[in-house]
């Protein structure tokens, strides 16, 4: 009884709390919803990815556009052949198959009877681009890709992608049940329609088209043998001008399909070769570096940025605004200011020339000139000041003598009386002056008569 009596009086358990009425936005916690937690990060500050694509026959300009464009937003520059000369180096199942199939063109250019292979094949050079397409940066920040696609097969499946199937005729599926024998003769099968990838949907495209001897020109400037590329430079070239004719009609409207407008860049012609003089002129601006040979377009003479043509640089901007005017582009990291920098740094290296030496010279001199001339001016001015006051003191004294009493007389008696005819009053009153004063004159230089003794007084 005891035992029971102390278990009757023994305290109750407290109840269990009720779960709460709302759901948490992250309830397993923050590492295991960081994905939902960047998304609305990225959501409520507008950092949508920006992306390009720049394309262009081997040897124009596409990186130095793409550079330019991936500077101003800070963004993750990926030029093709640079990545597959990385892919090709590294020991990944790409960079296998890269070494692998690279040795098979090169035996192939070895032998003048073979067949081929001349080129990467579309489905490994996409499988490079989308790796490299595919990681953080590139991911939430953008890209910008340039050089590829080389050719219409590679555009039409890095960008597009079958769409939906079209639905199908319950008639027909029923038909197609009752004979499928019937069915399979039918060789009329819905077409399926390629869409947009939107994962690697670009935002702008741009188009850069170079003449070929400018591109033989900027291949040859790049410092490698021709060995090493003419083969290979030719068969791209030869598949570019087969895809992508004049007009570039195909790639057009492969990009209709994406709602995106290219952007045409077109290069100037380069002058002549050779003078008559049988030397070279210089090469032209973009020219001194050639892509495909090893990524040597993006930095000129000892880390300086390369000079940027004026096409390209005006292509930049026109890409970036039709970007811009859409929608807002948005980026915590802000573009840094490295080719300014870079050219400051190598101009003070370098030190100036001896053209820029004597242009400093003669710059000098002009403003040393310039100075002495103002002060021999200024000293003149003074000097003629001082003359013009000393010749001017008997002049000034002499009017305000003689002058300025009388007319200053004169006009004050015209105020007073204001006559209809003030200026004749005036011109009167200094007649009238005019003969008082000289009366006046002529009784003060006559002498004064003595009256006799006795006469009286007058």
């Amino acid at each position: 009884l005891a035992i029971e009596a102390d278990a009757n009086d023994a305290p109750e358990d407290p109840p269990e709390p009720k779960p709460a009425a709302f759901r948490w936005w992250c309830e397993k916690g923050l590492v295991e919803n960081i994905a939902k937690v960047s998304a609305e990060f990225r959501l409520w500050r507008q950092l949508d990815p920006v992306r390009f694509c720049v394309m262009g026959p081997p040897g124009s300009c596409t990186a130095l556009l793409g550079r330019a464009m991936a500077d101003r937003y800070n963004l993750p520059h990926i030029v093709f052949d640079k990545l597959v000369e990385e892919q090709r180096g590294m020991e990944t199942p790409v960079g296998q198959a890269l070494r692998e199939k690279f040795a098979e063109i090169e035996a192939a250019f070895a032998n003048p009877k073979s067949q081929g292979p001349w080129l990467l094949p579309a489905s490994l050079g996409i499988q490079v681009v989308e790796e490299a397409l595919s990681t953080r940066p590139c991911e939430y920040r953008g890209w910008v890709l340039s050089g590829f696609p080389q050719s219409l097969e590679e555009a039409t499946e890095l960008f597009l992608e079958d769409g939906p199937a079209p639905p199908v005729d319950p008639a027909e599926a029923e038909a197609k049940a009752k004979d499928p024998k019937a069915a399979k003769g039918k060789k009329d099968e819905p077409v399926v329609e390629k869409v947009p990838r939107p994962t690697f949907r670009p935002d702008a495209v741009g188009i850069v088209v170079a003449p070929e001897e400018a591109c033989l020109a900027r291949m040859q400037a790049g410092g490698k043998p021709e060995e090493q590329w003419m083969p290979s430079f030719k068969k791209k070239l030869e598949r570019w001008q087969k895809d992508f004719p004049e007009g570039l009609q195909a790639i057009t409207e492969l990009f209709h399909k994406c709602e995106i407008d290219p952007l045409v860049a077109e290069e100037p012609a380069p002058p002549p070769m050779e003078q008559p003089g049988g030397e070279n002129p210089p090469p032209t601006a973009g020219a001194e570096a050639a892509p495909g040979a090893g990524g040597a377009e993006e930095t000129g003479a000892k880390g300086a940025p390369p000079l940027v043509p004026e096409y390209v640089a005006e292509a930049a901007a026109q890409l970036c605004a039709k970007v811009e005017v859409s929608r807002p582009v948005n980026n915590f990291l802000a573009p840094p200011e490295v080719p300014q920098t870079q050219a400051a740094e190598v101009a003070l290296e370098e030190g100036p020339s001896k053209e820029e030496i004597e242009q400093l010279r003669r710059q000098e001199e002009e403003q040393r000139r310039k100075r002495e001339a103002e002060e021999r001016l200024e000293q003149v001015k003074k000097d003629e000041l001082a003359r013009l006051e000393k010749h001017s003191e008997p002049l000034r004294q002499y009017l305000t003598s003689f002058v300025v009493p009388t007319i200053t007389s004169g006009l004050v008696e015209v105020c007073r009386a204001q006559p209809d005819d003030p200026v004749g009053y005036l011109a009167e009153y200094l007649s009238v002056y005019s003969q008082l004063s000289r009366r006046r004159s002529s009784l003060s230089h006559q002498p004064a008569t003595v009256p006799p003794a006795g006469s009286p007084p007058q």
